[in-house]
């Protein structure tokens, strides 16, 4: 049995003697009995004002007090939550929307978090180390760059590592075009993955084609292995599709080398195939929900539909696509979810992924955001009916964007 741990009002952990460790899952407020010991690079995270919630010896799930608050674990990449942090619903406080997990103590003191592997084998993203004479060095050399100065700075104020990678010259280089968002989430939810950099800035100004391609060329050619579009500081990148699309047709008339990739909600069909012709080498397409109802209700789409996402898979299909789910305990796990998720990656034009990652969401508002349906069978589970219905997909973490297939 795990125990439970909550914070006091300083936001010093606390492991409780007489509670038994508990989490939601969506739907109820349960015992927390698996989970795997928390990585040493994850983050505790106090959710003040949120009452913690632990099992009492007769089983029941009770508050643990005003002054004791839960407690969240964000886990590293190679992890998917199966728990969310148990808060008492009444005079909850909200919280920025962070891929919280449960969490709780071993016997021996140790912390664990709900949470299975995905892919824990994957080599996590190395460490942003000085770069401050590279980045010095690059802004000389091309000082009117103003996407140069715009990543130098996301490097050196948010350590963004997808910025900083674009003056290590390694993995993958984000390439932040200042585009518009065309989907506003409910309150409460984030629709990004934040596994690079908090707090995000949103480019104030909007780059050309030429500025993105010298940025681009120079990381590839110096031993990058990617170029990425849609990266959690943009809104959706199809809504730049010229700037884009001009910046690919240069990039590749530059250099045949590394993997360009888009991160998109698949929103405009026609910007997917032109982006796709242009030279795109792979897309993930990134939802909550492949329920059309469900996704609307959630993502909130202005301007286009659920439809035009689907489509937009088949417009596409000169790269290769992925669909990138945000899961969220209590919705992904549902029969009818896994069902409309198969039928949607089974549309996928050729050999593709399902990349993983958790749903940003405020622990407090989470039973309000997916609408009612069946019960949830657990993440676990759902993972390992997912792999068994997709047997040619590849499933990942979001560690990364995939390379090229």
């Amino acid at each position: 049995m795990f125990r439970a741990v909550h914070s006091d009002r300083s936001g010093r952990l606390v492991v409780a003697s007489d509670y038994a460790a508990a989490f939601f899952d969506g739907v109820t407020t349960r015992t927390l009995t698996d989970a795997v010991r928390l990585p040493s690079d994850a983050e505790v995270v106090p959710l003040s004002g949120n009452a913690a919630v632990g099992v009492d010896r007769a089983g029941r799930t009770q508050a643990l007090g005003g002054a004791r608050w839960a407690v969240g674990a964000v886990a590293p990449a190679g992890l998917l939550r199966t728990g969310l942090p148990a808060c008492a619903a009444d005079g909850a406080t909200p919280v920025a929307p962070r891929p919280y997990a449960a969490v709780g103590a071993g016997d021996d003191g140790e912390l664990v978090v709900a949470a299975i592997p995905v892919d824990a084998d994957a080599p996590a993203p190395p460490a942003v180390g000085d770069l401050s004479d590279r980045i010095t060095a690059a802004l000389r050399e091309r000082p009117s760059n103003r996407l140069l100065r715009q990543l130098a700075r996301c490097a050196r104020e948010y350590r963004c590592r997808a910025a900083a990678n674009a003056f290590a010259s390694r993995d993958d280089c984000a390439l932040p075009v200042g585009a518009a968002a065309n989907e506003q989430s409910l309150e409460g939810v984030l629709l990004r993955d934040l596994a690079d950099a908090a707090p995000t800035d949103v480019a104030a100004f909007k780059p050309s084609s030429d500025e993105i391609a010298e940025v681009a060329i120079s990381h590839l050619e110096r031993g990058g292995t990617m170029g990425t579009f849609g990266r959690a500081c943009e809104g959706e990148p199809l809504l730049a599709v010229r700037a884009i699309e001009g910046a690919a047709v240069a990039i590749r008339a530059g250099t045949s080398r590394g993997t360009l990739h888009l991160e998109t909600n698949g929103s405009d069909p026609t910007a997917m195939r032109r982006l796709a012709d242009a030279g795109l080498d792979s897309m993930a397409i990134r939802l909550v929900s492949a329920r059309a109802d469900t996704y609307e209700a959630i993502h909130r789409p202005s301007g286009y539909r659920f439809a035009d996402v689907r489509a937009g898979i088949a417009a596409g299909s000169a790269a290769a696509l992925s669909l990138h789910v945000l899961v969220l305990p209590g919705l992904f796990d549902r029969e009818a979810e896994l069902e409309a998720f198969a039928a949607l990656a089974g549309e996928l034009p050729r050999a593709g992924a399902v990349v993983l990652s958790d749903l940003a969401v405020d622990p407090s508002r989470a039973s309000r955001i997916a609408p009612r349906g069946g019960p949830p069978m657990g993440v676990a589970q759902a993972l390992a009916a997912l792999r068994e219905r997709l047997p040619g997909l590849r499933f990942a973490s979001r560690s990364r964007p995939l390379a090229r297939l």
